[in-house]
């Protein structure tokens, strides 16, 4: 597949995963210019129709899905019998490598990452989509901690061994639910008890139940209870296994009906607060559970005995009724002697009735003078969060205008103010990254700035208004003050030629540069000897404050006149002279072929560099002719 081009578009760079049903390569979107994620179902399940339809159908449904926790879907396609799906390409680690490498997740990364699936979770099943196989090895992780939940509902492969009913995949052994192991009708509890699991091996690094055989697998999940997380890790608070273990519940009736409810106490422990043990009984759901009943009444005759009372269940029924009887009977002769007592016809009202005043949105003080007037007593029974200010009366029993009787307490629902929650930590991130990180926790982007930072790269966020653990209500604003980078200042380069260098250093440093590399040449004038020629930046450049600028320097240098070898040509004896500095110069009709007969110069020894040497030859004897001597 590598180098491939599907859809005369995608070419496959490099592969990056396989699983049981598909592989997973990064391809070159050559439109885009931008890298994806193409993952392929194998060929040999490419002619089975079922599985087939299942991929192109469920890839159509999630690509609907826009969620920032959630791998975006951009193309599915078909060619040459290759089936794939384009997607978003993660760059990051699977949840399941984090907890290999890490072992056991901190409390609070894992409220954060548990935090994020379930938004991708309520996301998806508000679309009416069941992911089914949630499983860290489909949970990316990106370097700015923000997760990334792929495979929903397309391939449903895995590491281990995957099981499957009727043909059917139904998710990875270790996390599935147990109505997913028998092979039942599955919806959105099921991904919470994996979410639950996914939860479980977070804190404590290792899967609650394992075996050889995912069969064996699949019969603890059905029957086991779960191991206490806090066994394992003692940092795992009480709060926390109890999500856990809720979310984990064998029958779906007794976990989180939604995954909103679920959410709702992982931000609670976000914010430190504890979990109240209430039941999470939901109607909304009753029809998902018709299903299960089958399950625990197997019986015609047990239904039957249910409903029919036997002889004992008739005398304590009439018991029961006579007794009754003989209480309103009490009651009435006693009302009677009371009002004969008290000079009143018996039926005829004592006791004074008033209507509840309109107290709600007084405060507590506002709403007990109100009440006082009218001879009743305050009894506030709780609190609950809201817009309105705290303290203030939100809720009123019996209703405002209800008749009452003097003397009764009404009981009101105080305020709690705005829900409180606590600003995590952005700085690091970048805005896009914030701005995720913030909704996670209850928060929005608020304004932006930028400042200059010789630390921080540029886009990255360098603080943040409130601080943070800062206590604010949900829904309010973050400020940020991004980074810019260095702050560029530019300099004048000045003219240094002719300068010392002690004076091109003061020059620079005035302008905030600095001398760089010193480099000298030779100079036979004594005069320009420790000045400088040559600057590697031109006067009048403008460039970065602190930039280094090279300078070349004359040396006064003095170079000994070589002497001559016999038969020596003029021409190559001046390229020696030439090579150290000196200028040769040819007198007296002299010819470069000539053979060298003389050099003067002017007194002894050396000469100053650039010093012009004269030469003086002859031609070379023609060697017929014969040699006089004198």
């Amino acid at each position: 597949m590598i180098g491939k081009i599907l859809g005369n578009r995608y070419e496959i760079t490099e592969k990056i995963a396989q699983g049981g049903m598909s592989v997973v390569y990064k391809a070159l979107d050559l439109n885009l210019n931008r890298y994806d994620a193409v993952k392929v179902l194998k060929k040999e399940f490419s002619s089975n129709k079922d599985i087939l339809d299942k991929f192109k159908q469920e890839a159509n449904a999630v690509a609907f899905l826009s969620h920032p926790n959630i791998v975006n879907i951009y193309n599915v396609g078909s060619e040459d019998q290759i089936h794939y799906i384009v997607m978003e390409y993660v760059k990051g680690k699977t949840l399941k490598e984090v907890i290999k490498a890490q072992g056991k997740l901190s409390v609070e990364e894992t409220l954060n990452y548990s935090y994020q699936i379930a938004r991708a979770l309520e996301s998806a099943h508000n679309s009416n989509i069941i992911h089914r196989d949630i499983k860290p090895q489909n949970i990316m992780l990106t370097k700015d901690g923000l997760i990334k939940v792929t495979d929903f509902g397309i391939a449903k492969h895995s590491d281990s061994v995957t099981i499957t009913n009727s043909g059917k995949i139904i998710g990875s052994a270790h996390y599935f639910s147990p109505e997913q192991a028998r092979g039942n009708m599955t919806d959105g509890r099921s991904d919470i008890y994996s979410l639950g699991i996914v939860m479980y091996e977070m804190v404590t690094g290792q899967v609650p139940f394992d075996a050889e055989s995912p069969i064996t697998i699949a019969l603890k999940h059905m029957q086991e209870p779960l191991p206490s997380p806090r066994a394992l890790n003692l940092s795992v608070s009480a709060g926390l296994e109890k999500v856990i273990l809720k979310a984990t519940e064998k029958n779906p009736i007794d976990r989180y009906q939604r995954i909103e409810d679920m959410m709702m106490d992982l931000r609670a422990l976000m914010n430190g607060e504890r979990l109240e043990t209430k039941e999470n009984i939901n109607t909304d759901h009753t029809q998902v559970m018709n299903a299960v009943v089958p399950e625990r009444k197997t019986m015609r005759n047990d239904i039957y005995d249910d409903e029919k009372p036997s002889n004992n269940k008739k005398k304590t029924l009439i018991i029961g009724l006579a007794m009754i009887l003989v209480v309103v009977l009490g009651a009435l002769i006693g009302d009677a002697v009371f009002s004969r007592g008290n000079g009143n016809e018996p039926g005829e009202v004592v006791e004074e009735e008033v209507n509840i005043p309109e107290i709600m949105g007084l405060t507590k003080e506002e709403a007990e003078d109100a009440l006082e007037m009218v001879d009743l007593v305050l009894e506030v029974t709780g609190t609950e969060t809201s817009d309105q200010p705290e303290n203030t009366v939100i809720k009123v029993i019996p209703e405002e205008g209800t008749p009452v009787k003097k003397g009764v307490a009404v009981s009101v629902v105080l305020s709690a103010g705005q829900e409180k929650l606590y600003v995590p930590d952005i700085t690091g991130s970048t805005v896009e990254s914030a701005e995720i990180i913030l909704g996670n926790n209850g928060f929005i982007i608020g304004t932006t700035t930028e400042e200059f930072s010789e630390t921080i790269p540029a886009g990255e966020i360098i603080g943040q208004d409130p601080l943070v653990n800062t206590s604010m209500p949900k829904g309010s604003a973050v400020n940020v003050v991004v980074s810019k980078g260095p702050e560029i200042v530019l300099s004048v380069v000045p003219d240094m030629k002719g300068r010392t260098q002690r004076e091109a250093q003061a020059l620079l440093e005035a302008v905030g540069l600095t001398i760089g590399e010193v480099k000298k040449v030779p100079t036979g004038d004594e005069a320009q000897s420790g000045r400088i020629v040559e600057q590697s930046l031109p006067a009048a450049t403008e460039v970065k404050e602190g930039t280094k600028v090279n300078i070349t320097i004359y040396e006064y240098t003095e170079v000994n006149i070589p002497k001559f070898n016999s038969g020596e040509r003029v021409r190559d004896f001046a390229n020696r002279l030439t090579a150290l500095g000196l200028v040769p110069e040819l007198i007296e009709d002299t010819e470069p072929n000539d053979i060298m007969l003389e050099v003067r110069q002017e007194g002894r020894g050396p000469v100053p560099y650039g010093s012009k040497v004269q030469l003086i030859g002859a031609p070379e004897p023609d060697p017929q002719e014969p040699v006089q001597t004198p």
